[in-house]
C-alpha cells in the first residue's frame, strides 16, 4: 500500500506526531513523510491512504491544512485519516473538536473515504502565552499549572497512541 503522511507544524508538535504515524506506516508500506507546504493536492490521487496533519488555529486548523483539503480533488482514489495537536489544557475542548471534525466534512463534501481523525496535546507556542492567559481571564498559578501540563506533550506515550492510530488506519484500509 502507498501511503502519504503529510503535516503543516511550526512548533514542532505536529511534525512529532507525523513522524510517529510514518514510523508505523513504513515498516511494511511504500510510505511518504512531507510537508504541506511541499505537496499538491492533485498529488494525493497517487497514494492509497493519506494521513493530513495540522495544529489547531484559533479552534481550526491551519490555514495551509485548509487550503489543501479545499483543493482535495473529487471523488479521490485515497481514504483519508486526519490529525491535529492542540494545546487543550490552554483551551476549551471545543476548539480542537471543531478542527478534528473538519476532516470528515471535507470528506464527506468530496465524496473521499474518511477514515477517522486523532488528537494529541501539545506545547503552546511562548509567543501566544500572554494573549491567551489573557484571553482565558486565569490567574498566574492556573496559568503555570496549564503550561506545566501542556509542556509536557507530545510525551512519548503520545507518540505511541499515535502509532496505535497509525496501525489501526492501516488495518482498516
Amino acid at each position: 500500500m502507498k501511503i502519504l503522511i503529510t503535516y503543516f507544524s511550526q512548533t514542532g508538535n505536529t511534525e512529532q506526531v507525523a513522524k510517529a504515524i510514518y514510523e508505523e506506516a513504513s515498516q511494511s508500506n511504500d510510505s511518504s513523510l512531507i510537508k504541506v507546504e511541499d505537496i499538491e493536492a492533485g498529488s494525493l490521487n497517487d497514494y492509497d491512504l493519506v494521513f493530513i496533519g495540522s495544529p489547531i488555529h484559533a479552534g481550526g486548523l491551519a490555514g495551509p491544512v485548509n487550503e489543501l483539503l479545499q483543493a482535495l480533488p473529487e471523488a479521490g482514489r485515497f481514504k483519508l485519516a486526519g490529525f491535529v495537536t492542540h494545546a487543550a489544557a490552554a483551551y476549551e475542548k471545543e476548539n480542537f473538536e471543531k478542527g478534528m471534525a473538519s476532516f470528515e466534512a471535507i470528506s464527506k463534501e468530496k465524496n473521499i473515504a474518511y477514515a477517522g481523525a486523532f488528537d494529541c496535546q501539545g506545547r503552546l507556542v511562548p509567543a501566544l502565552h500572554e494573549m491567551v492567559k489573557k484571553s482565558r481571564g486565569v490567574s498566574d498559578e492556573e496559568w503555570d499549572a496549564m503550561m506545566a501540563e501542556t509542556d509536557k506533550h507530545p510525551s512519548t506515550d503520545d507518540e505511541a497512541r499515535a502509532r496505535e492510530f497509525a496501525k489501526r488506519v492501516l488495518a482498516e484500509a
